[in-house]
């Protein structure tokens, strides 16, 4: 059902700027069997190579447009995929599904980036009427397929079987392993409908272009600054997209992208909620004019997430660019990078004038973040500290030692002290304590670098 809609879509879109037989099949064999992933195997399949045919060679524009949407829903999928503890892997499931068109809808009537049927949206807890479809809201549909994901895993034990079940109902999985040709995915494809025979492939497929589409000339075509960087509020109250356009500024057409479960143009008033995304830089004073207009006992508007810097909380100055120079330790690389500063490798690549993405120890990047983003550092805590130390992601816990008598006596006025309670950026430490910055954080605490300062480390900060 799915599979289909993400071959028209590229195809539609496509612009053939080479021959198919151009694609070296034993290199990108090679890659696939080199690909870590833990949700599938990839492996080499006609069916695979058919599919990266249409992303690579024929559909390569519709291609780049769908890996710059990823920019735009990423962020939050990783987040909720964690929240569930989920490999992050299965977001490339919502590639397979929709190709990131959030009002994608297949021929049998999935709707959404994750392509849920009207049924299988309500067992899961989203609203599907006349006025409000959450299978194309960002958030809710999300974390409904983190919950049917953990769902299937939890039957099938095996994640092969549960993607495929996804596709196709745990009743054919079912009804194809009770035949007895095998236990995995694999030895029964041959008795599982034709699409969810090409669905663990199409997965494949779509694992590879995110990890190797660099490597096939592509460049992401990057959304408006308007859409990548978006605040949500949980909003009780009425509230209508003409409302929203004319305090914000921001076009109907862009609300309406961001807001597509709202088939009335209209938030209802609802004890339960509803989210509003919005792009940050108005965000402030949508919250001002929901708090100010708030009915007596009404639910205090509280702003929910940025879907692309979860941390950020002060919205009003979110939009603000500051300057990094970041050196490059062992073991660092642009996709690490990117992550840590809330921005994509292709944009470090361009600030740096870069021709690929190799880079050295000892070298210096210009780096620009997001004035408040504070690192996505959480999943770090769910690692062994021996091999962060060794891949420079931590500095080694005898680079800070705890105050001296002799530290504490002259120095009792000037300067406080800091523990850190998980692994956090020196920038993020910085933002907590306004008049201090990175380079004096770096200088009182002798360090030589902005990496990840680990959990129960304690750092001098200067009073002001």
């Amino acid at each position: 059902m799915l599979t289909l809609f993400l071959c028209c879509s590229l195809v539609t879109q496509a612009k053939t700027v080479t021959n198919e037989t151009e694609l070296d099949e034993a290199e990108i064999t090679r890659r696939l069997h080199a690909m870590e992933n833990r949700v599938v195997k990839p492996r080499y399949d006609p069916v695979v190579m058919s599919y990266l045919r249409t992303y690579l060679v024929k559909g390569r524009e519709g291609t780049e447009q769908m890996l710059g949407r990823r920019f735009i829903y990423f962020p939050l999928f990783e987040d909720v995929l964690f929240q569930n503890d989920l490999p992050e892997e299965l977001k490339a499931l919502s590639i397979v599904e929709s190709a990131l068109h959030n009002r994608a809808v297949s021929r049998v009537g999935a709707m959404g980036l994750w392509q849920f049927m009207a049924p299988t949206g309500r067992s899961l807890g989203l609203q599907v009427d006349a006025n409000i479809d959450e299978r194309r809201d960002t958030r809710r549909s999300t974390e409904a397929a983190a919950t049917y994901l953990k769902k299937l895993y939890k039957e099938f034990s095996d994640w092969e079987l549960a993607i495929a079940a996804y596709n196709s109902g745990s009743g054919r999985v079912i009804r194809a392993l009770k035949r007895g040709r095998g236990t995995n995915y694999w030895a029964i494809r041959g008795d599982l409908p034709k699409e969810t025979a090409n669905y663990v492939p199409a997965f494949i497929a779509a694992s590879y272009l995110l990890e190797h589409f660099d490597k096939h000339g592509l460049t992401p075509k990057f959304p408006a600054e308007e859409l990548l960087l978006t605040t949500s509020i949980l909003v009780h109250q009425d509230l209508s997209f003409e409302e929203v356009a004319k305090l914000t500024g921001v076009s109907i057409e862009t609300i309406e992208f961001l807001n597509p479960a709202f088939n009335r143009k209209s938030i209802p008033a609802s004890a339960r909620g509803y989210y509003l995304t919005m792009p940050s830089k108005v965000m402030e004073k949508v919250r001002v004019y929901l708090e100010s207009n708030r009915p007596d006992g009404a639910v205090k508007p509280e702003l929910i997430s940025s879907m692309n810097a979860p941390k950020v909380r002060d919205v009003s100055a979110a939009s603000a660019l500051v300057e990094e120079s970041h050196e490059v330790s062992t073991g660092e690389t642009l996709e690490a990078l990117a992550k840590m500063y809330g921005c994509t490798v292709d944009k470090i690549k361009e600030w740096n004038k870069l021709d690929s993405t190799a880079i050295a120890p000892g070298q210096f990047l210009k780096i620009f973040r997001a004035k408040n983003w504070k690192l996505r550092v959480e999943r770090m805590e769910t690692f062994s500290l021996i091999p962060m130390l060794q891949l420079g992601l931590l500095e080694p816990a005898a680079k800070i030692a705890a105050p001296s008598a002799k530290d504490l006596a002259p120095e009792q006025e000037s300067f406080q002290y800091y523990v850190t309670t998980r692994p956090e950026s020196i920038f993020e430490i910085a933002d907590r304590f306004p008049g201090t910055n990175l380079q004096d954080i770096l200088k009182i605490n002798e360090l030589n670098s902005n990496r990840i300062i680990r959990a129960g480390t304690r750092l001098k900060i200067r009073k002001l």
